[in-house]
């Protein structure tokens, strides 16, 4: 582990950086999971704080840059975290608490055996509490794969459109970001689905957003875009994608309010802020073609060098509990 690493697991403070799908050499070791199907409680519950520590492993599998014709398997692309010399380190913060009401999974591996053991016990894990499920969750060891992930969020997705009902239901789509969003600190008078999967692209979201063709959401939220650049996708397809997807939403919900998140600045010199400022004054343009609401978040999420400030990132890439404080004042207002 890199001394970077260990520093930075040091640093951290109520949120963890979130462990992605899982690298190559762990892709073999999971098995194909059937997730049970059973009565589903809406139940006040929490989802996983992902800052109560930085990740154990430093992989994450992310695409490489594709074309919108066929993304390459997660399984087999694997990329490191950000090194230091990539990133504008963030400032130290103090350790998180300790004790019985703050365990909550903070790597992907029992994100994902919190998920799936909600979902067999009848919940989702947003209107569920990681506690009920320790025992589960906390033996988690061996990372899933992309496709576990996939057949987790498309359980997911089918068990709320049976036990949604006349319920409100609010759908977010995205990568990492959106896979660790905190939902305690949501309204709690609506349901949530998360369907997303860390280190996808635009061309691997594009490909499942079937899986919730028989919810029917009032909202759908959605950030996608920065694993795409971080892979160095041109941008007019990275547009091309973003502009697609915006279309089969709003064609398989036409019900539902279509909200679009700007793509967040970071602190990777790979990724020049001009640039993800240039794809966001492009997307904005697209998503009033498609009557969509945008929200620009740049200006906030920025310092004044135009990188993600300091006290809103755990690694230069991924959120902090105030950076993910800013966008759920965002989800709740937009």
């Amino acid at each position: 582990m890199d001394v970077w690493l260990l520093a930075a697991q040091l640093m951290v403070s109520g949120a963890a950086t979130p462990l992605e799908t899982g690298g190559a050499a762990e892709a073999d070791a999971v098995a194909a999971r059937p997730l049970a199907r059973a009565s589903f409680s809406r139940s006040a519950g929490q989802m996983a704080d992902p800052d109560a520590g930085l990740n154990r492993d430093r992989t994450m599998a992310v695409a490489t840059p594709v074309t919108t014709q066929q993304a390459p398997s997660m399984e087999a692309v694997v990329n490191r975290w950000p090194s230091p010399n990539q990133v504008m380190t963030p400032g130290r913060r103090s350790a998180p608490p300790l004790g019985g009401a703050h365990l909550k999974p903070v790597t992907g591996s029992q994100l994902y055996q919190f998920r799936a053991a909600a979902l067999a016990a009848g919940e989702l894990y947003a209107q569920a509490v990681p506690q009920r499920y320790l025992d589960q969750w906390q033996r988690a060891f061996v990372s899933p794969t992309h496709s576990d992930w996939q057949r987790l969020l498309a359980d997911e997705a089918a068990t709320m459109a049976r036990r949604q009902g006349e319920a409100n239901l609010a759908v977010v789509v995205g990568d990492s970001l959106a896979l660790w969003l905190p939902v305690d600190a949501l309204p709690p008078d609506q349901l949530w689905l998360n369907q997303s999967i860390s280190g996808e692209t635009t061309t691997h979201m594009l490909q499942r957003l079937h899986y919730f063709a028989n919810t029917h959401p009032q909202t759908i939220y959605m950030m996608a875009g920065i694993n795409d650049l971080k892979n160095g996708v041109p941008e007019a397809e990275v547009l091309d994608n973003l502009y697609q997807m915006m279309t089969r939403l709003k064609q398989q919900h036409p019900q539902a309010r279509l909200v679009v998140y700007s793509i967040l600045p970071t602190r990777l010199r790979d990724i020049p802020s001009d640039r993800i400022q240039r794809v966001n004054q492009r997307l904005a343009t697209l998503a009033g073609y498609q009557e969509a609401t945008f929200v620009d978040l740049q200006p906030t999420f920025s310092d004044g060098q135009g990188l993600l400030r300091l006290d809103l990132t755990t690694d230069g890439l991924h959120l902090s509990p105030q950076g993910y404080s800013l966008w759920q004042a965002a989800l709740v207002s937009p």
